[in-house]
C-alpha cells in the first residue's frame, strides 16, 4: 500500500513539474547561429514592465558560435558600423510570427531607454555621431542561422 501511495505521489509531482515547465508563460529561448566567417555583433531590445522600450548591445558571437537570448527579445545583428547583417527575409516567411520594430543603436556598449523615436537617439549620442534607427527583429524560440545573402 505505501509502495502505491508513493508511485501515486510521484505520478502527480510530476505532471505537476510538467505542467509547471511546460507552461506559456514560462521563459523560452531563441538562438541566433553565426554561419559566417567574421564576428558578429549582437544587440537586443525588450519591453520592459513599465512598458518601455529598453535596447542593450553587444554580443560578440564567433564565427560557428550560436547566442542563446530569451525569446521575447528583438534583435539587431551588424558586422561593423557601416556592415549591417541582411535579415528581411525573415518577413517572408510562412506560417511564422516575425515582428519588426525601428529602435536606437549606439555603437558602444551601452543600455539605452525609450529609442523608438529618432529624435531621442540622435539627442543621446554618448560622444558618437553614427547613432542610428535599425530595424530589429523578434522571431520568437526558434533557431536563426545568420549566413552570408546572396
Amino acid at each position: 500500500m505505501k509502495k502505491l501511495l508513493g508511485l501515486c505521489s510521484l505520478m502527480f509531482l510530476g505532471v505537476g513539474l510538467g505542467e509547471f515547465a511546460l507552461s506559456p508563460k514560462m521563459a523560452q529561448a531563441a538562438e541566433l547561429c553565426n554561419y559566417r566567417n567574421e564576428i558578429v555583433r549582437v544587440s537586443g531590445a525588450y519591453i520592459n514592465n513599465d512598458e518601455t522600450w529598453v535596447t542593450k548591445g553587444w554580443w560578440l558571437v564567433e564565427p560557428g558560435e550560436c547566442m542563446v537570448y530569451p525569446d521575447n527579445w528583438y534583435t539587431y545583428v551588424e558586422v561593423d558600423r557601416d556592415q549591417t547583417v541582411e535579415r528581411t527575409y525573415l518577413l517572408d516567411l510562412e506560417d511564422e510570427e516575425v515582428e519588426a520594430v525601428q529602435l536606437c543603436v549606439i555603437q558602444d556598449r551601452y543600455t539605452f531607454y525609450n529609442g523608438e523615436t529618432y529624435e531621442v537617439c540622435d539627442k543621446h549620442h554618448y560622444g558618437y555621431s553614427d547613432n542610428s534607427m535599425q530595424t530589429f527583429y523578434l522571431i520568437g524560440a526558434r533557431r536563426e542561422l545568420i549566413e552570408y545573402t546572396k
